[in-house]
């Protein structure tokens, strides 16, 4: 593919992609393609972010709960990023990163493919 990403990430599975598509190995084998990049896999990677369109907004408390559950289960992996092919899932996790003063950064998986 020529990427290369001299990081380690993690991957975060989009309710819509894992639970609507069926997609899960496709991204990570994506991944395992670009140089240098080392995937840690989380132990909350098929878990909601908590997003969810409009229930972040009807059930703030809640969906911010979820959040910091998933940064937490980030954080344990030791990674640099978490990468996602959900834009609305990367808006909600960075949200929750930036609240807790976190130093992972959120990219989308078109990013880490593009990089050079």
């Amino acid at each position: 593919m020529g990427a290369r990403f001299e990081e380690v990430v993690t991957y975060h599975d989009s309710c819509h992609a894992l639970r609507e598509l069926q997609v899960k190995d496709g991204p990570r084998r994506l991944l395992g393609h670009v140089r240098g990049l080392e995937l840690r896999e989380m132990d909350a990677a098929e878990e909601c972010c908590g997003f969810g369109g409009t229930f972040s907004v009807k059930f703030a408390e809640v969906s911010g709960g979820m959040a910091r559950d998933k940064i937490a289960s980030i954080v344990r992996t030791g990674a640099s990023a978490v990468v996602s092919a959900d834009s609305s899932c990367l808006m909600q996790i960075q949200g929750a990163l930036s609240r807790a003063n976190l130093p992972v950064r959120t990219l989308h998986l078109a990013e880490v493919l593009a990089s050079r």
